[in-house]
């Protein structure tokens, strides 16, 4: 048995404001594209209010909106920017 890839758009954007992921500091997220440029730059402060060791609003954002549940599976066990950067580049050349 073969293991069916879904991939997913960076670029497609929520269907609507209330998909949004809106981050703590009030900045509205539309699309993964976004969520990367964010974690690119994001303080400490603000990615440690998403992401607990119990709760990632982030990897909850892209299952229950984009559907991507083996990505959201990855970056769930990241605890820092840098290792969901890193989580998401390794899905989109998987």
């Amino acid at each position: 048995m073969t293991a069916i890839s879904k991939k997913i758009d960076l670029y497609q954007e929520a269907t609507s404001t209330e998909q949004y992921f809106y981050l703590h500091n009030g900045t509205p997220l539309k699309s993964l594209a976004e969520l990367i440029d964010q974690l690119a730059n994001i303080n400490e402060e603000l990615f440690n209010y998403h992401v607990q060791e119990k709760n990632n609003d982030f990897a909850n954002w892209i299952r229950d909106v984009f559907g991507a549940k083996e990505l959201a599976r990855r970056i769930s066990m990241s605890r820092s920017p840098q290792g969901m950067l890193k989580s998401i580049n390794k899905y989109l050349e998987s």
